[in-house]
């Protein structure tokens, strides 16, 4: 039987999980997120948490993290981490976290008949990650590639970003992603107080449109 599946990865504080199964309820999801400091979060959410990064080898990496809000943190060596610049890359503090090859992940547990969205918020990292999964073939096995890209931060030029969307485009529907809106992390009460009763709605849709079928994914 088909699956629908969404894979999330770069998945913050799990914004990403709730502003895509409010829209499309029933698909199993699997989130990477090697940031410890967002593992509370997912606690009541309807995914698997991998707490690994993703990139183009399985094995360790060293991970940089954005100690103001999270957001900028990445596998990949001078790229900006935070956002406004207030500090230095050498003034982040960095953790050696796991790694998996996301083409082969693909590979392990996607089938050609099943609909896959795979998501990419991965700081830079979507270069390498992207290239990899054409070279392999994986590519083919997503139906829609929702993605922010990130070549302006981290060195990049904009001629081989064009480039490699285009080839991307004669394999899959690119969509630009962004589920900031859904963020509570740092954020006010009034935000997680939003997420509580979304969940609250989420929850039975999720399940009467299939999400309590959802399968176990190979790492």
């Amino acid at each position: 039987m088909a699956r629908k599946i969404f894979i999330d990865c770069g998945g913050h504080d799990g914004c990403s999980v709730i502003q895509f199964l409010w829209q499309r309820p029933g698909f199993e999801v699997v989130t990477f997120e090697p940031n410890p400091v967002f593992r509370g979060y997912y606690r009541y959410l309807p995914t698997q948490l991998v707490p690994r990064a993703v990139g183009e080898h399985d094995g360790t990496v060293t991970f940089t993290v954005d100690p103001i809000d999270g957001d900028g943190s990445s596998i990949v060596p001078g790229k900006d981490i935070v956002f406004d610049n207030s500090l230095a890359n050498y003034q982040c503090p960095t953790v050696e976290v796991g790694c998996i090859d996301l083409s082969n992940f693909v590979a392990r547990n996607v089938s050609p008949n099943d609909y896959l969205c795979l998501k990419l918020d991965v700081e830079g990292a979507e270069y390498a990650i992207l290239k990899k999964m054409i070279r392999d073939g994986t590519i083919d096995r997503v139906d829609e590639l929702l993605i922010e890209f990130h070549w302006f931060k981290c060195g990049v030029a904009e001629d081989v970003h064009d480039r490699l969307v285009a080839e991307l485009e004669n394999h899959t529907v690119v969509r630009y992603w962004d589920a900031g809106k859904q963020a509570i992390h740092r954020r006010d009460l009034k935000s997680k107080l939003r997420r509580a009763l979304m969940l609250v709605v989420l929850w039975p849709r999720h399940l009467w449109h299939g999400g309590f079928r959802q399968r176990g994914f190979l790492l």
